[in-house]
């Protein structure tokens, strides 16, 4: 599953380890949502909460409404109508009244202030752009969450990214270490990554790095290090291991 997400009935989110549960499926796509998005987007605890009982769908529908609420909207004064945000605006409430009975109803706006494009604007064009539904790239967040828990390590090393790996240097080890991140669930009793082993073996062979780790979501079926032999590097000093990175603490 290269992406995850919803759409105004339904939910693509990975099963696996800890997230078996609906609530916690969606604990993770929310707590991956707001590594990628600026603060004002953001899904506060008590939002993130409501995912013990509410679909994506509606958690962003509350969200937008609860900004469209805001007195912003009702008491200032009006200096330019945006009129082609204040209809799209417009057309996801009718959408989500439709949707939802008087669960969420709210009345439709007759005009929108250019200066005042809120998290609720930007909301609803994410969902508007794909028919309101909404998709993460899961390599794309896979490899920003490792990212982020290499950041906020404290090890004194040099850590920088290229556009398919993490590379970290450090002046204490001999090893130079480039991180590839996959969003695959393998399992370790079948591997069958024959082309990300290649990349690895290539890496070493032709780059200044002779430390390769292969990053997978860790799951029931890969839970543990494996290091990779390679007869094509018999001669080299070099390390290959798959890794199984643990997703779960996007559920604290």
């Amino acid at each position: 599953m290269g992406k995850i997400g919803f759409d105004v009935n339904n939910e693509f989110l990975p099963s696996f380890d800890k997230f078996q549960t609906m609530v916690n499926r969606r604990l993770m796509f929310l707590k991956l949502y707001n590594q990628e998005v600026p603060c004002d987007m953001k899904f506060s605890k008590n939002e993130i909460n409501e995912s013990k009982k509410e679909t994506l769908f509606n958690i962003f529908a509350k969200k937008i409404l609860k900004n469209l609420k805001h007195p912003t909207y009702i008491q200032s004064h009006i200096t330019k109508i945006d009129v082609e945000l204040t209809n799209k605006i417009n057309t996801f409430l009718k959408k989500v009244n439709k949707k939802s009975g008087s669960l969420y109803r709210f009345s439709l706006l007759n005009s929108f202030e250019e200066r005042n494009i809120s998290t609720a604007a930007k909301l609803i064009c994410i969902l508007e752009e794909c028919n309101y539904s909404f998709y993460l790239d899961g390599e794309k967040i896979f490899k920003n969450f490792v990212l982020n828990k290499i950041l906020r390590s404290s090890e004194n090393r040099e850590v920088s990214v290229n556009l398919d790996s993490i590379d970290i240097k450090s002046e204490e080890y001999l090893f130079k270490t480039k991180i590839f991140t996959f969003w695959e669930f393998i399992n370790s009793e079948n591997l069958k990554i024959d082309k990300h082993i290649q990349k690895a073996v290539n890496c070493i062979k032709t780059s200044e790095f002779n430390q390769v780790y292969l990053v997978y979501p860790k799951n029931e079926n890969f839970n543990r290090h494996i290091q990779i032999k390679c007869e094509d590097l018999a001669n080299s000093e070099y390390m290959i291991k798959l890794i199984p990175y643990s997703m779960r603490s996007t559920l604290r």
